[in-house]
């Protein structure tokens, strides 16, 4: 009995041990957490978002995909688990540092009891995952940017403010250092914004600005000639599709007989303002010259060839179809 008692003694305290061991390795939490921080240190978001649920929609986790953390320079170092502390409600504290753009950050994760494994070795989960907010500002027509090259659209912001003719979009992203601008193509200029989420830094300073450049522009010049071109094949004195024409004024107040009426270009409106939001004006200097044969305006019997000229500006909309520009004529009801 006596070496049976000894024996079932050793077993136990092997089997203790063994537990003690296992309960401060594999099945510890710091095994769940040093996993979860090393998958975002290497960039493979993806095994970090199943490892700790980020309580997203499907579409509103663009951020938290593998290619936004491609490049090392983008993403944390040396992830380390600092302490862990009990909380009151049965969860854990666990306090973590990481490098960040030359800084050491603290931060922390909140473990939650999730049941027991091989009904011996607590199990847990992440509760509250290692996430920040990314913000920037933006004008309010603008839907598609590159963070880090990979295509966002605003539609996949959690959450989108406006103010004015800007607007704010705040994405979810594990934490690291991300280069936004707008996706804007060849007819845009797009100011760069490079957002550190261990900065605090203004949204003001986030600002991305979209311009039109000088190939937009030319396009709408383009385009715009080719309807005034079209305008002045008009045999009438005036159309409601056209910026230009002619109302004739007689002492009589009558109405003459007005034929042969015919249109030239003489100078094309140079464009002096082109807006984001899909607007463009001229210059008052387009000129175009007019002929048509009506009465002399003291002999009724006599016919004669009338000529002039007419100044005018242009408003429009215009838009951008990939590579092709799309242009509207603001248009006039009458013109003297």
């Amino acid at each position: 009995m006596m070496i049976i008692m000894v024996v079932l003694a050793v077993v136990a305290a092997a089997g203790y041990g063994c537990y003690t061991v296992l309960s401060r390795t594999i099945f510890s939490p710091n095994t769940l957490v040093n996993e979860y921080l090393a998958a975002i240190a290497s960039g493979n978001y993806q095994r970090a978002t199943q490892l700790a649920e980020p309580r997203l929609q499907a579409n509103k986790r663009a951020m938290l995909a593998d290619k936004v953390g491609r490049a090392e320079s983008s993403r944390i170092s040396e992830p380390r688990v600092v302490s862990i502390r009990p909380r009151s409600d049965e969860t854990l504290a666990v306090d973590i540092s990481y490098e960040l753009n030359g800084e050491t950050c603290s931060d922390e994760i909140i473990l939650a009891p999730d049941g027991s494994r091989y009904m011996v070795f607590d199990n847990w989960k992440i509760i509250r995952p290692l996430l920040k907010q990314v913000s920037f500002s933006a004008p309010k027509g603008q839907d598609d940017y590159l963070v880090n090259d990979v295509k966002l659209n605003a539609e996949q912001a959690e959450t989108t403010g406006h103010v004015v003719d800007n607007r704010t979009l705040t994405f979810t992203a594990y934490p690291g250092t991300y280069v936004v601008k707008a996706d804007v193509g060849r007819y845009f200029n797009t100011s760069t914004v490079t957002i550190r989420t261990n900065e605090n830094t203004l949204l003001f300073d986030r600002e991305i600005d979209v311009e039109p450049n000088a190939d937009l522009e030319a396009a709408i010049s383009k385009e715009m000639r080719s309807a005034l071109n079209e305008c002045a094949t008009m045999k009438t004195l005036r159309s409601e599709a056209c910026p230009f024409g002619f109302t004739p004024i007689y002492w009589s107040g009558e109405d003459p007989a007005i034929s042969n009426i015919s249109w030239s270009m003489d100078f094309y409106p140079t464009i002096d303002n082109v807006s984001i939001d899909g607007t463009y004006s001229t210059r008052y200097d387009g000129r175009v010259k007019r002929t048509f044969e009506a009465p002399d305006d003291f002999n009724k019997e006599i016919r004669r060839m009338w000529t002039g000229y007419e100044t005018f500006s242009v408003e429009g909309k215009y838009a951008v179809d990939g590579d092709r520009v799309v242009v509207e004529m603001n248009t006039y009801g009458s013109y003297f």
